[in-house]
């Protein structure tokens, strides 16, 4: 029988998360560890969406790494293919290739006790160890297509919009979107121009603001090439915006700022939107903040084109002619686009996590997941995540989380590695003291409101986002306090 490669260190995923962890990884001398990627390409989240329209809603300048700034973005929000791109690069420029296996999904993971290493079994079936196991899985991978009565029955295409069929044609089709949140904003006015008849199913309205999107000019990338200086006061700018403008609406108690991102919501709303009806239908009915703020200059627009319609009733189901509304009124379809998210509470990707004695994660977490920081999950030594529970951001840049992440956990590793610990295991006590105190601060946000949201699981709990700003989160996680760990 062979004996599995053990290596120090093993990352799963290779996306923002998992390439930051890598390099970080290199920067500190540790060379032995490996970057698993179920896709056959890097880039996580900008791999797998390529939809159209697709683009980030946090400006270019923020949503990349602080150590590696791009003067060449080509707007204010770029598209996915360049963010993928820049990802690449990053791979390329720290010389992540001989690190990482594309192609490559993981089934399971299970630390043994005995020799204090994860091992991790790949779905070929191959096995492989390491003395630490970092997860890059985050929150946005597993698409959440609704389970609708009668779907297998529709003789039609349908697909999810994380997994564009884009050897589907759209031109001339009549077309059925379900869901109408932060991906859907951002294709339906793209296929709306190609359709012969699009539906819009929602179910409720969002808050959209003016995203005020623009190339920018060669003078400007030109100058962000030569005084790199000017760049980084640009992503400051952005980034203390997000801290002062963003950040305090997601308060219960703000007093000023929500009412204020209301009137904004209101008046793009209004600016394009004067068929008295339809801008009810559109027009939210729950606080400011307790679901995602969207950003688009051009969503509201494709409603006021003659082939779309926007469909409030509730769906009972589908048919073989398409999806049926409450309203009874015959719509059919020949494809139906599922813009319905991900199932963001799961964090597992699909991958079984056995830690100390054999419990499973996904028993741990049956009430809802919760970590250490974001970063640590008692009973589970060895084992770190970043973009894990309660580190999603209402405002700002998850790249800005996930560096202080990386840096904590390198910190972590190295500790592990220099003191040839057996384990590093979060004290169960301090994890439950530190939940009790987050549930606690997130009683204080708009999320806990009376509406549903991708942030909170079916029992209410908020098992998604970070409730204080960002910059207390750089604070918070400087470096880790070994008293707060059992070690062996």
């Amino acid at each position: 029988m062979s004996i599995a490669p053990t290596h120090q260190v093993i990352i799963i995923g290779a996306g923002m998360s998992g390439i930051c962890m890598g390099i970080r990884l290199r920067e500190r001398g540790i060379d032995d560890f490996l970057i698993l990627e179920k896709s056959a390409g890097v880039g996580g989240t900008w791999y797998d969406n390529t939809y159209p329209g697709a683009c980030c809603d946090v400006p270019s300048v923020l949503y990349s790494y602080s150590f590696e700034p791009n003067p060449n973005w080509s707007r204010k929000y770029s598209p996915h293919n360049e963010i993928r791109a820049y990802f690449e690069h990053c791979v390329n420029k720290y010389g992540l290739e001989d690190r990482l296996r594309l192609s490559t999904g993981v089934r399971s993971a299970h630390f043994d006790d005995t020799s204090g290493e994860w091992e991790v079994i790949l779905e070929t079936g191959e096995q492989l160890r390491a003395k630490a196991l970092v997860s890059g899985l985050g929150q946005l991978n597993l698409p959440n297509t609704p389970e609708l009565p009668g779907v297998e029955s529709f003789d039609g295409e349908q697909f999810h919009s994380a997994r564009w069929r884009h050897d589907i044609d759209l031109t001339g089709k009549r077309v059925a979107v379900i869901g109408n949140a932060a991906s859907a904003l951002q294709f339906i006015p793209e296929i709306a121009k190609e359709v012969d008849q699009l539906y819009v199913y929602q179910r409720s309205a969002n808050y959209v603001v003016k995203r005020e999107d623009r190339f920018y000019s060669e003078a400007e990338k030109r100058r962000f090439a030569r005084w790199p200086w000017l760049q980084k006061l640009h992503r400051l700018g952005v980034y203390l915006r997000g801290e002062w403008l963003f950040y305090p609406v997601l308060r219960a108690g703000s007093r000023l700022l929500r009412p204020l991102w209301a009137k904004w919501s209101r008046d793009h709303l209004n600016e394009h939107i004067h068929d008295p009806e339809l801008r009810r239908k559109l027009t939210p009915d729950y606080p400011v903040g307790c679901k995602r703020i969207l950003v688009s200059d051009d969503y509201y627009q494709a409603f006021t084109r003659d082939n779309v319609e926007l469909v409030t009733s509730p769906i009972s189901c589908v048919d073989e002619e398409g999806v049926v509304a409450g309203d009874q009124q015959p719509r059919s379809v020949d494809i139906i686009i599922y813009g319905t998210g991900f199932r963001t509470q799961d964090m597992l990707s699909g991958v079984e996590f056995s830690g100390s004695g054999g419990r499973s994660l996904r028993e741990a977490w049956a009430s809802g997941a919760e970590a250490y920081r974001g970063v640590c999950v008692a009973g589970f030594p060895n084992l770190f995540m970043l973009y894990g529970p309660n580190t999603n951001l209402g405002s700002n840049s998850i790249i800005f989380m996930v560096e202080r992440q990386t840096d904590y956990v390198v910190a972590c590793i190295e500790k592990l590695l220099a003191h040839n610990l057996h384990s590093l295991d979060v004290n169960p006590a301090v994890m439950r003291a530190y939940n009790d105190h987050l549930q606690g601060e997130l009683a204080q946000t708009v999320w806990v409101a009376s509406c549903d949201s991708w942030y909170k699981n079916a029992a209410g709990k908020v098992v998604n986002n970070w409730p204080r700003s960002t910059l207390y989160y750089w604070w918070h996680m400087r470096s880790p306090d070994f008293a707060d760990f059992d070690m062996q």
